[in-house]
């Protein structure tokens, strides 16, 4: 796992021209010593808006959008019933999602979970969730159980579910679809499995799968209590009004909910990306 994410890692020494610019960058001096950080292998990775990792590039880009001020979002996307719900990421204008018909295929690395106990739990609490989301919208996850215990084969698989301890600097983390696939994992740290943790452990995955379909947090938009997180909305596209009991809120500012529940607003905005569920059609054959 270790080699798995660290391949995934970029320098500014690979980006001289990016290098020169966040090295003159008060913002990014500022961030590179103030934001949390977890090291994974050889490789540091910092944290932002609380599970979401961002290697030393992807920082630096981060920190010269927000000098130059081009904290914006893109237009709103209206449906039959009104505008729709959620936050997406967009890139260069358009909304990153998978492909559609893609196979959002994973695994549950035995290897890494300390006891059989936490890796029942971890597997049972993964494949919870993304039933949730494939009776949400038209998206499709699959478990390769096999793959658990054959780290030879997992190329097969487009992502990884690892036990990583992060000394509690998050719950659990993921990634986005447009990653580098070296980087598809998601992290489960050991609070996860404390028995005071005041969150559903579900509902921590369905947040984390939110990121992996391509959703942006909630809290960060116009309308979320100022004492929630305020990261930029400069690569985003929002799907309609602010939705405070949103999967992908926060608990702050007294919004947000420890069960993390897929909320009817996000199943309106996650099925302008996927469509219908598969469970909504009846399909004939010839």
């Amino acid at each position: 796992m270790l080699e798995t994410i660290a391949g995934g890692y970029r320098t500014l020494d690979s980006r001289p021209d990016l290098k020169t610019r966040a090295m003159a960058s008060p913002t990014f001096q500022k961030l590179i010593t103030s934001r949390k950080t977890i090291v994974v292998g050889d490789r540091t990775f910092y944290i932002l808006e609380g599970d979401l990792l961002y290697d030393e590039v992807q920082l630096a880009e981060h920190a010269l959008r927000k000098d130059d001020g081009t904290d914006v979002a893109l237009a709103e996307i209206a449906t039959a019933e009104g505008p729709a719900r959620l936050l997406a990421i967009s890139r260069n204008g358009r909304i990153v999602r998978w492909a559609p018909g893609m196979v959002l295929s994973y695994f549950v690395a035995r290897e890494s979970f300390p006891t059989q106990q936490q890796y029942d739990l971890a597997r049972d609490s993964v494949r919870s969730a993304t039933d949730d989301w494939m009776a949400a919208c038209g998206t499709t996850f699959e478990y390769h159980g096999a793959l658990d215990t054959d780290p030879g084969a997992r190329a097969q698989a487009l992502f990884g579910v690892f036990y990583v301890d992060v000394k509690g600097k998050f719950i659990a983390a993921a990634f986005f679809p447009d990653d580098p696939p070296e980087r598809r994992l998601v992290i489960i740290d050991p609070s996860f499995f404390q028995p005071t943790l005041s969150f559903d452990r579900v509902g921590v995955l369905r947040h984390e799968l939110g990121h992996v379909l391509g959703f942006r947090h909630e809290h960060i938009r116009t309308g979320a209590p100022a004492v929630c997180p305020d990261e930029p909305l400069y690569d985003t596209t929002p799907l309609g009004e602010y939705d405070p009991m949103s999967v992908m809120h926060y608990f702050c500012g007294n919004r947000g909910s420890t069960t993390l529940e897929i909320t009817d607003l996000d199943r309106t905005g996650s099925q302008q990306l996927y469509g219908l569920p598969a469970a909504a059609f009846t399909n004939v054959e010839a």
